[in-house]
Formats: C-alpha cells, structure tokens, sequence
C-alpha cells in the first residue's frame, strides 16, 4: 500500500509516461499496489501518479465493486453538451472545484496483457473517469478554470511555489511596453503634419533609453521568472530572447524614424 499525494505536492504535476513493456514485473506490481490504496482508502479510482508513479495506469471501481484497471487511456469520443460539474479528489482534500465535463466518454485503454479495449462510460463514472485520465496527462482540476478564477484559487489555498503559474510577470511587463511602443509610434504618425505632437521629437533619446532599459528589464526579469518556476520547458529561455531581440528591433526603428522626422 503507498500513500496518496496531495495539493501541492509537484509529482502530481508531471506527464505520465506510456506502459510499453507489459511484461515488466513492476507493473503487476504498481496496478496491485494501485488496488490496495484505493481499497484501503475507499476511492472510487486512483491514477498512478497519485502514489508517485509518472506512469498511465488507472484503477477504478466497476459495478461489481471490484477495480478494473486502465493502462494508456484515452478519451476518443465525447457525448451530449458540457455541464457544469463541482469535484473534489483524494488528491485535493476538502477542496471543490466547479468545471466543466462531458456526461458520457469513450475511452480506448490497454489491459494487463496490452490488449486494446474499449470503454464507455456515463454520469459520475464518466466525470470520474475524465478526471483521472486529465491527471495521468498532468492535468489537475483547478488547469480547467479560467485565469480569473485560478488566480483566486491559488490565493485561497496557496501554489506549487517553484512551478509554472497560470499567468507571468514577464507577460505584464511585455504588455506594458507594447502599449507604450503603440503610443509613441502614433505620436510620431501624428508628428508629421500635427505640431501638437512634435514634442515626442524632442525627447526621443530619452525615450530610446526608456524604452531599451524596459526591454532589457524584461529580459533579465523573464529569465529569472522561467528559471524560477522548474515546470517551465527550456524553449521559453529561447522565446525570451527572440521576443526581446524583435521587440528592440521595434525600438531602433521608432528611434531611426524619430530621427528622420528631426532632419525634416
């Protein structure tokens, strides 16, 4: 028998792999240890993942009240209209989450013996089942709401701490600057046959320096952000400087027609 990891435990963040090899002893003896934690514990179904194992194994109860069990499975067919379900899991203690669900799936899984089978599964089995396989692919229920209510979630029951959040700072730094890049290239538009707005003129060194220390602070603050956060994959290191070198290139070329208008 293992024990069940629990919010915010990182383990329960990580993509399970595929079971390829059936005959590996270990995953007899992952599903029997599967099977004893959820009977110990009276769940209805646990993934791998749960008991710290990064592979896709479910089990879960039938209606003969003994686990059957599900090795890479996946939803390929949904039925009926998304409705709201409220959820809670043995992962997530004393915590509800409202999402949406389909009523019915059909899911394609592999037995013990890695055969493909099928499954259709209604009602509670089905929103249970959608909740296990979205955890087997590092999904976790509060992944399903909007950024609006994961920000009021994590405040109300804390984060991962050093994992990727659903929102950045860099992304609000980016922003900034790129209302900041609009504005001063319209003022330079207007430069050109309103004097109202030739002021922008007189000041375009110091809005060179701003605007390429605001580029650089970026950098600098993304870099740190994504090395920060350890789920954060290694091409945004390469997405940081790509979308610092673009956005300075905006800046050369703002300062370059700034100084075009000065000649006239």
């Amino acid at each position: 028998m293992a024990k069940i990891l629990t919010y915010p435990d990182q383990t329960l963040l990580q993509i399970s792999g595929l079971v390829r090899d059936f005959k590996d002893p270990k995953i007899a003896q992952i599903i029997q240890e599967l099977k004893e934690t959820a009977k110990h514990n009276n769940v209805q179904a646990l993934a791998a993942i749960q008991i710290g194992v990064p592979l896709r194994i479910i089990v879960f109860k039938n209606k003969n009240g003994e686990y059957d069990v599900m090795i890479n499975p996946t939803i390929y067919g949904k039925e009926g209209k998304y409705f709201a379900s409220t959820e809670t899991d043995e992962s997530l203690p004393n915590i509800h989450v409202t999402v949406q669900r389909y009523p019915v799936v059909k899911i394609m899984y592999e037995d013990i013996d890695g055969n493909t089978k099928y499954y259709r599964a209604e009602g509670d089995e089905a929103v249970l089942l959608q909740r296990k396989i979205d955890m087997v692919f590092g999904g976790y229920l509060f992944d399903k709401l909007s950024k609006k209510e994961q920000k009021k979630f994590f405040k109300e029951y804390g984060t991962y701490g050093d994992t990727c959040p659903s929102y950045f700072v860099k992304d609000k730094i980016l922003r900034a600057l790129r209302y900041f890049l609009t504005a001063h290239f319209i003022l330079l538009f207007l430069a050109t046959f309103a004097s109202f707005a030739r002021f922008v003129l007189t000041y375009n060194s110091a809005l060179f320096m701003l605007e390429f220390a605001w580029i650089l602070f970026y950098a600098f603050y993304a870099k740190y952000e994504t090395k920060k956060y350890k789920n954060c994959t290694s091409c945004q290191g390469a997405n940081i400087f790509g979308t610092s070198a673009i956005y300075f290139a905006v800046i050369i070329l703002l300062y370059g027609g700034s100084w075009l208008l000065r000649s006239f």
